[in-house]
C-alpha cells in the first residue's frame, strides 16, 4: 500500500520528446504484446533482435542475456528517453533492425509502448525500414521476472524508480549471475546498487552514477569526481533527429490509403507492393460540415465519379474519402491542380493524395452515393 497519492498533468508519462502532434498513435501504431512466456521464446529465435529502451543506468545493472544462436541483442546506450527517436533514426541502427523481428523490452511495459509505435510509424513512412515485426513483453520485465522465478534469460537487478530501488528474481541466487558489469565509478569495484543520489559530474549529462559503500565519503566530498560509463567511453548520442511530425502525416495517410498494413504492429504481414490505383483519389482535411455534391462541384464533375466516407471505429466522419474518379485523365487533372495551388472544398483547403492498392478493389461495386457523411451510431 501506498501512503499518499498525487496527480499531476504531465504532456508525456516517458520523456522521449514525442509530446503533441509529434506522438505516434498507439493505437494504429503500437508494437505487440507478447506474454512472457512467447517473450522468452522469441528471445530463441536467431531472426530478432532485443532492444533494452531503457536508460543506461538503468541497463547497466541488469538485463536480458539471449541464449547463445539466439536474438542479438542490441544497446541504444541512452543517457535519457529523449535520445532514442535519434537512435532509432540513425543509419547503423536501421541497418541493424532491418528485416528483423524486433523484440523490445523496459521496465514494466509503459515505455515500450511508445517506443513500438514510433518505430512501427517509421517503417510505414521510411522505404527502406522494413522490420519483420515489433514486439514487447507485456508487463515488462517485472513481471517477466515473476513468471520466471528463477532468472530466465534475466540477469542482474531491474531498477525501479519506487523505494524499492532494484527487483531480482525470487529464486535467483547471487551466484547464478556472474556476469553483470556494474561497477563503483570511483573505485571500479563490483557494486551493482543505486544509492545516496550520485550523479555524473560531466557537462551536461549528470546521469545516476554508482558508487560503493566504501566510496560514499569521497563521492559525497568532491562530487567532481563521478564519471559516468558513456562519458568514461567518450559516447555520444546520434544527433540526428527525425521530423517526427512529418513521419507521422506520411505514416497515418500510408495507412489510410493502403500503403502500410492496416496492422503495422502483427509483424506477420509484410508491406504491401505500392500499387496505385488509377480511378482513386485519398483526401483529407475536409470540412465536417460537408456534402458529396459540393466536394464533386469543387474537385471537379467531370472528374469525380463517387465519393466513399471515411469514418472511425464509432462510425464519426473525420474529414476524410476516397474519390472514385472517372478516368485516370481526371486523376492527373486533380492531382496537377491540387500541386499547383491548391484545391478547395467549401472553402477550406484539403489535402489529396493518390490510394495504394490493398484489399478493396471492391470498394465501389454495387455502390450507393450518400450525399452526407456519416454521423456514428
Amino acid at each position: 500500500m501506498f501512503r499518499q497519492l498525487s496527480i499531476r498533468k504531465t504532456d508525456e508519462l516517458v520523456a522521449y520528446g514525442l509530446a503533441g502532434e509529434k506522438a505516434p498513435s498507439i493505437k494504429k501504431f503500437g508494437g505487440t504484446h507478447l506474454e512472457a512466456d512467447e517473450y522468452h521464446r522469441a528471445m530463441e529465435d536467431p531472426d530478432a533482435v532485443i532492444i533494452d529502451v531503457r536508460n543506461a543506468y538503468e541497463s547497466s545493472i541488469g538485463g536480458f542475456r539471449p541464449p547463445e544462436g539466439g536474438a542479438e541483442l542490441i544497446d541504444p546506450k541512452m543517457r535519457n528517453s529523449i535520445e532514442f527517436p535519434k537512435w532509432l533514426n540513425s543509419e547503423e541502427t536501421r541497418e541493424r533492425i532491418n528485416g528483423k523481428k524486433v523484440l523490445m523490452y523496459c521496465t514494466g511495459g509503459i515505455r515500450c509502448e511508445r517506443a513500438s509505435a514510433l518505430l512501427n510509424e517509421m517503417s510505414a513512412a521510411i522505404d527502406d525500414l522494413n522490420p519483420k515485426g515489433v514486439y514487447h513483453c507485456r508487463g515488462g520485465i517485472e513481471r517477466y521476472v515473476k513468471t520466471y522465478q528463477s532468472g530466465g534469460y534475466w540477469t542482474g537487478k531491474n531498477y525501479l524508480f519506487d523505494k524499492r530501488m532494484e527487483q531480482t528474481p525470487s529464486q535467483a541466487k547471487a551466484a547464478d549471475h556472474p556476469d553483470v558489469h556494474a561497477k563503483c565509478c570511483l573505485c571500479l569495484a563490483p557494486w551493482d546498487s543505486y544509492r545516496g543520489q550520485f550523479k555524473c559530474s560531466r557537462n551536461l549529462c549528470g546521469v545516476p552514477v554508482i558508487v560503493c559503500e566504501k566510496c560514499a565519503v569521497v563521492a559525497t566530498d568532491k562530487p567532481g569526481k563521478l564519471v559516468c560509463d558513456l562519458c568514461r567511453e567518450g559516447h555520444r548520442a546520434p544527433s540526428e533527429a527525425p521530423d517526427l511530425v512529418g513521419l507521422k502525416r506520411r505514416a497515418e495517410e500510408a495507412l489510410e490509403s493502403g500503403g502500410a498494413s492496416a496492422t503495422p504492429a502483427g509483424g506477420n504481414e509484410k508491406k504491401r507492393p505500392r500499387i496505385l490505383y488509377e480511378d482513386r483519389l485519398f483526401v483529407r482535411r475536409l470540412p465536417l460540415v460537408v456534402t458529396a455534391s459540393r466536394i464533386k462541384e469543387d474537385v471537379g464533375l467531370k472528374d469525380v465519379r463517387n465519393i466513399h466516407w471515411l469514418s472511425d471505429r464509432k462510425g464519426l466522419f473525420y474529414g476524410s474519402c476516397i474519390l472514385q474518379l472517372k478516368s485516370p485523365e481526371s486523376l492527373q487533372n486533380i492531382l496537377e491542380r491540387s500541386n499547383k495551388g491548391g484545391i478547395r472544398v467549401n472553402g477550406k483547403k484539403v489535402k489529396i493524395a493518390e490510394c495504394y492498392k490493398r484489399d478493396d478493389s471492391n470498394l465501389f461495386d454495387k455502390f450507393c452515393q450518400r450525399e452526407y457523411p456519416p454521423v456514428g451510431c
